[in-house]
């Protein structure tokens, strides 16, 4: 009967001065502790046999996770007395319960993908029994609705299975090494800037009656859109104060308060109907026709504004003030200044731009 291993003696100082001699190789810290060591990275892993069968759990890399903080979590988890037997379904509840309805702005996306394809097909099973070519066979069949569409079903399950191994009811996520390779979706970066024909067409357009909606309605949300480069969710959930649009932290992207300056054009716009995202650009797609590949879309009301702002001399930097993007490099640690003046100049500006077209 062989010798039981005995690991070395290790410390933090000397876990710190492993180097990587050529070759991958995982060094037995613990009873069940190991550190697999690579050219570029340093991982913890706990060993265990779970039902006779040998399972390797990843806890997190060396420094953000020190010896002790390993040590401590390798024993949480070969405590653990029983193996988790939550299902797919119960996982899907708690997620959207404990993340995307408290961080996203949009739950119901989410769980429009897990009620659609998730749900009906591997609902009923446990969590730890999940495998990778399960999952890619599931959004491989979803793709049939388009590559972008499968693409952000798998977005969706990478993220819901991160939140199992942090929970404990999985060891590693499966979703872990799945690119949109397998969903075949190639990001194309919109660049579309509407012409000044098709500025001045949609100004001209006029209020005629379609079912409950009314086209002089969508038509002033997206005039409004254009004077004040907002996106329509800011545009929807922000309000006026005096000569101000202010949208709250929490409706924006970046979760920093925002606010623009409202023009004499722009408060003619208000109020702004009160019908879904949706439902506008739905309705925009029907009104430039279904068939039209280079129709523009409700956001690119907001490259539009920052455009022709930057064609009429406004600095980049108060652009992307007004558009609340966050500032890149030395500028976004530094500059902290709201540039008031020049903000409500680059939306007189841009004002002017479209006072002049008409």
């Amino acid at each position: 009967m062989p010798d039981k291993i005995i690991p070395a003696t290790y410390n933090e100082h000397s876990i710190k001065t492993l180097k990587w001699d050529g070759k991958d190789r995982r060094l037995l810290i613990g009873e069940c502790l190991m550190l697999q060591l690579r050219r570029s990275s340093k991982t913890w892993l706990v060993r265990r046999r779970i039902n006779g069968k040998a399972s390797i759990t990843t806890i997190g890399k060396h420094p953000d996770l020190s010896l002790k903080a390993a040590r401590k979590e390798a024993t949480k988890i070969t405590d653990a007395s029983t193996v988790s037997v939550f299902t797919v379904e119960q996982l899907v509840a708690k997620y959207m319960i404990e993340v995307v309805e408290r961080k996203h702005k949009r739950p119901e996306l989410s769980q429009g993908y897990m009620d659609r394809a998730v749900l009906p097909q591997i609902g009923t099973q446990k969590v730890r029994d999940i495998t990778r070519a399960q999952l890619v066979k599931l959004i491989q069949d979803y793709s049939k609705r388009g590559a972008r569409t499968a693409d952000q079903l798998r977005s969706n399950l990478k993220k819901l299975f991160s939140y199992a191994v942090e929970l404990g009811h999985c060891d590693s996520n499966p979703m872990l090494e799945v690119s949109s390779r397998i969903t075949g979706y190639i990001p194309n970066p919109r660049e579309r800037v509407l012409s000044d024909d098709e500025i001045k067409d949609m100004w001209t357009w006029k209020n005629n009656q379609q079912g409950w909606q009314c086209t002089e309605d969508n038509v002033r949300m997206l005039k409004f859109l254009l004077l004040t480069g907002l996106r329509i969710s800011e545009a929807r959930k922000g309000h006026q104060k005096g000569d101000k649009w202010i949208v709250p932290k929490e409706l924006s992207k970046n979760g920093k308060a925002h606010w623009v300056h409202l023009t004499e054009t722009a408060k003619q716009q208000l109020p702004l109907p009160t019908c879904t995202a949706t439902n506008i650009q739905a309705w925009l797609r029907r009104k430039l026709g279904l068939d039209n590949d280079d129709r523009y879309t409700p956001h690119d009301l907001r490259r539009t504004c920052a455009t022709r702002m930057a064609d009429n001399g406004v600095e980049p930097f108060i652009v992307e003030r007004v558009l609340n993007h966050k500032l890149e490099g030395v500028m976004a640690v530094y500059n902290r200044a709201e540039y008031e003046k020049e903000r409500v100049n680059a939306s007189i500006s841009m004002e002017k731009v479209i006072l002049e077209l008409l």
